[in-house]
């Protein structure tokens, strides 16, 4: 999908998508039966369901069609990926968050108690001390 041309001289690597880099993906050579096969619309985006018929060495009105396709094809693959990669991080990130929840460790950092526990000792305390000073 990408070109990943490896430049010796800067260490780099091409990052174009393949269909689009003009330095490193030459498109293959056009034979002289070849018809265009570009899909036909009306309206910009309503398919016809029929094709151009022309030879393609001499269709301007399509040209490098197909080049174009291919490019929109892998920049939607593209992002497709990055949002799967971006779904995996959440689910990771929840995953981990569930993980942690109801541990002990952040019932002792946040101080957590049982209030009901706490009442019945301070009111025993309290019954105590009433006893204690009568």
């Amino acid at each position: 999908m990408f070109c990943d041309y490896y430049n010796a001289s800067n260490g780099t690597y091409c990052k174009r998508l393949r269909v689009m880099c003009p330095e490193h993906f030459k498109d293959p050579k056009v034979i002289d039966t070849d018809v265009c096969g570009c899909p036909l619309v009306k309206n910009v985006f309503d398919p016809t369901g029929e094709f151009c018929r022309a030879p393609k060495k001499s269709c301007l009105r399509h040209y490098q069609w197909e080049k174009l396709r291919r490019a929109e094809i892998d920049m939607e693959r593209v992002r497709q990926w990055l949002r799967l990669d971006e779904l995996v991080e959440q689910e990771r990130s929840i995953r981990l968050a569930m993980a942690s929840r109801a541990g002990v460790l952040g019932l002792m950092l946040h101080s957590t108690y049982n209030h009901e526990m706490v009442e019945r000792i301070t009111k025993a305390n309290e019954n105590g001390k009433l006893k204690e000073t009568s």
